[in-house]
């Protein structure tokens, strides 16, 4: 018996060790094995930024609206809205950008929030690719339930502690990095501790490591000069598929969601968001995006009939910021937003009953570089 026991351990001992090293990285950077309810319900300022768990975030804007005070304003959609901060108004905001990548997906996030949580304000960013039918051909609709089921606990196992080897030997992660993290804002996820980057406790996003890169005109900054986004164009996949006309039932889906929210009393404040100008110009050129121009046109008029407000910021110059003020190809940074935001306000927007817009321009004035305004 005795030497079966040790010829079992001298068999496992190279399994356990291949799993004990990616679990203690997975645990001790909170990226698994972690509890986030407390933290959420907490008032301590925190950093929340998987690297291999991004469906977490569904369920951490989820459970905010779910369980935090009510909070008037909400921001609503993908990625391209996380740049809207609590900063920028006057009154109780919340952002629950990444939550959204459908326009099927808008009615069924809102209905999962009791009506009594509602916000009286919620900005929407409407993708342009959401009216994409060669991207996105609306056979799906997510349950109201998907928010709340979305947290992973667990780790997947072999493609998780793969790719976390993979960035053991690429010296992206190291022991020594995970030990010293002495910054008073807790910090939760591969990301957060390793490239300062992640969701702050408004629900905003903080690009950390990608800023400094782009700051010190580091050619390894994600999507550098736009090189990849270009890419996407020129073989017409990855959200930029080629398209000739606006898809029909993303309008029918819009008209359904504006009228949800006016049958709720919640005031719809939407916008196209912006493309790097070379962007835009670049899918212009190309002649296979000819839907990008017939959007707002398409929407405006069901926009009107609900009384609701349509935004078009399709390119950075629209809402007067350029090209240097990008985190890429298609999200701009804290500074476009608020701009973006300062051209609603001064063309009528509902949102000067929450917003300032003399603050905000001279928060602008005083900067603290071309992507951001406020402190991290």
């Amino acid at each position: 018996m005795k030497r079966f026991l040790i010829n079992a351990f001298i068999f496992t001992s190279p399994i356990i060790i291949y799993f004990t090293i990616p679990s203690l990285l997975l645990w001790k950077s909170k990226e698994n094995f972690y509890r986030i309810e407390k933290v959420l319900s907490g008032s301590d300022p925190y950093l929340i930024g998987y690297a291999y768990n991004e469906n977490n975030y569904g369920f951490i804007k989820w459970a905010n609206l779910q369980f935090g005070d009510k909070k008037s304003i909400w921001a609503v959609g993908s990625s391209r809205v996380l740049q809207f901060r609590k900063n920028m108004f006057d009154s109780s905001f919340y952002n629950a950008g990444s939550t959204i990548s459908s326009i099927n997906d808008f009615r069924p996030f809102i209905k999962s929030i009791p009506h009594s949580k509602h916000p009286k304000f919620i900005i929407i960013s409407l993708d342009q690719w959401m009216f994409n039918e060669f991207y996105d051909s609306l056979h799906t609709t997510p349950t109201i339930e998907s928010w709340q089921n979305s947290y992973s606990f667990f780790p997947k196992l072999l493609p998780t502690y793969t790719t976390v080897y993979t960035h053991l030997f690429d010296g992206k992660y190291s022991f020594a990095s995970l030990m010293n993290d002495t910054e008073p804002r807790k910090k939760i996820g591969m990301n957060a501790m390793m490239n300062n980057t992640g969701f702050r406790n408004d629900g905003s996003f903080l690009y950390g490591e990608q800023i400094k890169k782009l700051l010190s005109n580091d050619s390894t900054a994600n999507d550098f000069k736009y090189s990849d986004t270009f890419d996407r164009i020129r073989k017409g996949n990855k959200r930029f598929q080629y398209c000739p006309s606006v898809n029909k039932k993303a309008l029918v889906e819009l008209n359904e969601l504006l009228k949800y929210c006016k049958d709720k009393q919640i005031n719809v404040i939407a916008f196209l968001p912006p493309f790097a100008d070379s962007v835009y110009n670049k899918m212009s050129e190309s002649n296979h995006y000819f839907y990008l121009k017939e959007i707002y046109s398409c929407a405006k008029p069901i926009f009107d009939k609900y009384h609701f407000e349509i935004h078009n910021f399709s390119s950075m110059s629209l809402c007067h910021s350029n090209d240097s003020e990008t985190i890429d190809g298609f999200h701009g940074g804290e500074v476009t937003y608020q701009k973006l935001l300062i051209n609603m306000l001064e063309n009528g927007s509902v949102l000067n009953e929450v917003a300032n817009v003399k603050r905000l321009k001279n928060d602008l004035k005083n900067k603290k570089n071309n992507y951001a305004i406020y402190d991290n």
